[in-house]
């Protein structure tokens, strides 16, 4: 008998039972922070362990964002979200509505896709079949982390994954944010291919040596 999730991801996979999608109460209940193509930003801003972005990273990413004509929105959960950098975006993260989860599913079910960097909010978009670009480190995926399975045991849609180290991002904005443009018009033309960007070479011989056990 299989006993361990993590140690037979592909095994486990495929008897997932996907939660529902949210309910029609979910969904009126955040009308008013629809707009159209919407893109979902979660900030990481956790307290603990680092790998936090600049304010002025996501200034940028808005900008970004709005010049390809998506509507950004601000998500996440309060305690470990970065507040909104900038007034004119909607901060769904401040929003009493956003301690009711369903709700925040409710909105990332209507995004195009959502965007975010070494942080776990993945699984939002993942569960309800929404496309996401996720930015991380190589041995958080295929390595000594568990990020890699977690993906795989939670994601029902197309994901991006651009593989990038920390501190390559942090020091060097603009570089990472040629990647997300890239990675997003990869996306829109429907390549969903893992994407290795401020890496060591390393990073590719890591994801063929560990692909299986990772799964997916």
């Amino acid at each position: 008998i299989k006993q361990s999730v993590f140690g037979d991801v592909n095994y486990w996979k495929n008897k997932a039972v996907r939660i529902p999608s949210p309910s029609e109460t979910a969904f009126e209940a955040v009308k008013e922070f629809v707009k159209p193509k919407m893109v979902g930003v979660f900030a990481r801003g956790r307290k603990c362990y680092g790998r936090n972005l600049q304010p002025e990273f996501y200034v940028k990413l808005i900008g970004l964002l709005e010049e390809k004509g998506y509507t950004p929105i601000w998500l996440g959960e309060e305690a470990t979200t970065q507040p909104c950098p900038l007034p004119h975006i909607a901060d769904f993260s401040r929003n009493p509505l956003s301690r009711h989860l369903e709700y925040t599913l409710a909105l990332v079910k209507q995004c195009e896709f959502t965007v975010q960097f070494w942080t776990a909010s993945t699984r939002l978009a993942g569960l309800m079949g929404v496309p996401y670009l996720l930015f991380e480190s190589p041995d958080q995926i295929w390595g000594q982390g568990q990020e890699g399975i977690r993906r795989n045991l939670c994601d029902f849609g197309n994901r991006k994954l651009s593989v990038n180290h920390f501190l390559n991002v942090y020091n060097d904005n603009e570089a990472g944010l040629n990647i997300v443009k890239q990675c997003i018009e990869e996306m829109e033309v429907g390549n969903f291919e893992d994407h290795f960007g401020l890496v060591k070479d390393g990073a590719k011989a890591l994801r063929k040596d560990h692909l299986e056990r990772i799964g997916g």
